[in-house]
């Protein structure tokens, strides 16, 4: 049965892999090492083998050609855009948000907004409400009718991201505002005609915004019927309602190198 892969929760492979995932799909495998034995594991890219692939970036443009090359062989693929709009002191090495824009506009224009779903992913706790709320305002602006759906998540604090960010002890609490103007970003997102999800957390539920599904087989069928797309999911933590997928990264490969970031 084809599988659903996913090209990568655990680093930005169209960012700084493409050459390797073009050689992958030149051998029709790709082999990484697994995040916990550090054994190799391979997994089949055959086109045969390959429901559909999700992607996760912040910069899709190092990897427009193998999209090309994906789009020209008929695989199906969605892509997770990445795009906060955080100071540099927290993204380093992210592409500055007007860049990043013009790189989403790019991506929509080639494949659609129903394929590029956005993640202002994700919300720092303690981040002030009107600086967060200022954020969002500006880039769902920009970015309204490039995408359908704007997902949110809570940063949850891994002991390496505290680590990371300890200089900042006070932005894992929660602000006095952020129920308020978390209310507001739903109002603000749908407006712009986001459909506008959470991703594994309670706390965003019970506040209005319905969890979601990253890796979403009922949204990969609806895109590609007859792709056979597995159903069911395969939840990943907590909260999770994702469907059956390989992930096929590494952590400690990225070099955007955000500081809350879990696999950095």
């Amino acid at each position: 049965m084809a599988e659903i892969v996913s090209v990568s929760r655990r680093t930005d492979i169209p960012t700084f892999l493409a050459g390797w995932f073009a050689a992958a799909l030149d051998a029709g495998r790709a082999t990484y090492r697994a995040p916990y034995t550090g054994k190799p594991v391979t997994v089949s890219l055959a086109r045969e083998d390959v429901a559909a692939f999700v992607f996760w970036t912040r910069n899709p443009l190092p990897f427009l050609s193998v999209l090309s090359r994906l789009e020209d062989a008929g695989t199906p693929s969605i892509f997770h855009f990445t795009l906060t709009g955080m100071p540099r002191d927290l993204e380093p090495c992210v592409p500055p948000a007007d860049e990043a824009v013009r790189a989403f506009r790019e991506l929509s224009g080639r494949i659609g907004p129903e394929r590029v779903l956005w993640r202002f992913d994700p919300i720092l706790p303690g981040e002030d409400p009107r600086a967060l709320l200022a954020r969002f305002d500006a880039l769902s602006a920009a970015l309204s009718g490039l995408s359908r759906r704007c997902t949110l998540s809570l940063a949850h604090p891994y002991r390496k991201s505290v680590r990371a960010m300890r200089a900042l002890p006070e932005i894992w609490k929660p602000s006095s505002g952020l129920r308020e103007t978390v209310e507001r970003i739903l109002r603000i997102g749908e407006e712009r005609g986001f459909e506008v999800v959470s991703c594994c957390s309670e706390t965003l539920s019970m506040w209005g915004i319905p969890p979601g599904a990253c890796v979403d087989g009922e949204r990969m069928r609806r895109l590609f019927p007859g792709a056979g797309i597995p159903e069911g999911s395969t939840p990943t933590r907590p909260g999770c309602l994702c469907a059956p997928s390989r992930d096929i990264g590494e952590y400690r490969t990225c070099r955007h190198w955000c500081r809350y970031c879990y696999a950095a």
